[in-house]
Formats: structure tokens, sequence, C-alpha cells
């Protein structure tokens, strides 16, 4: 066997792991320790069984095992980076609507003295 048949598993089991003990302490959604912990499955499968992924790229119409797992890569960072985007302008939405709500409560007008 070779040498990532042996490291990818251990890896694999280390970060389920860790996001179950994160979801424990409440720092993970449900949602998000699942999602994570079917990739790491799959990268322990695909590491165990190399010649898996060749019978899901054929079934897929992609003619290497190794290509079908770089574009399964790209379509889950699409989909983090995409996610990320719209967590940081729903972030940043919140914030401008904070900061208009405080501006308003704070309002100084020309006419205030200065004290």
């Amino acid at each position: 066997m070779l040498l990532y048949s042996f490291i990818f598993p251990i890896i694999s089991i280390l970060a389920i792991l860790w996001f179950a003990f994160r979801y424990l302490r409440g720092k993970n959604s449900f949602f998000t320790t699942i999602l994570w912990s079917i990739f790491w499955i799959i990268v322990a499968i695909f590491s165990l069984f190399p010649n898996l992924s060749n019978s899901f790229a054929r079934m897929v119409g992609i003619t290497r095992g190794l290509d079908f797992i770089i574009i399964l890569v790209f379509i889950i960072l699409f989909y983090t980076v995409l996610r990320l985007y719209f967590i940081v302008d729903k972030l940043q939405n919140d914030m401008n609507t904070v900061v208009k709500q405080v501006a308003i409560q704070n309002e100084i007008t020309l006419d205030d003295e200065e004290e």
C-alpha cells in the first residue's frame, strides 16, 4: 500500500473527531459538522480504495479518477467561497444598519452647544 493510504484515513479520523468536539462545545452547527464529516469520510474512502474514484469518474463521464477528485475539490471550494461571500455580505449589511442606527441616535445638530 502507498503511504497516503495510511496517512489520509488517520487525518480524516482526526478531522472528524475535531469537528465533533467543536460541535459539542457549540462552536460548529450540526449541518457544518455533518458536511465536513462526509467530506472526510469520502477522503478516507478514496485513499483506501483509489480505484473507486475511477468508477465514479466513469459514471459522470470523466476519463480518470484523479480528474474526478480534482473537479470534486473545485466544486467544494467554489461552494465554500460562495457561502463565505454571502456570510460576509450579510455581515456588511448588518454592520451598515447598526452604524446608521447609532448615527441617527447620536445625531448632532449645528444648533447644539458644545459642552
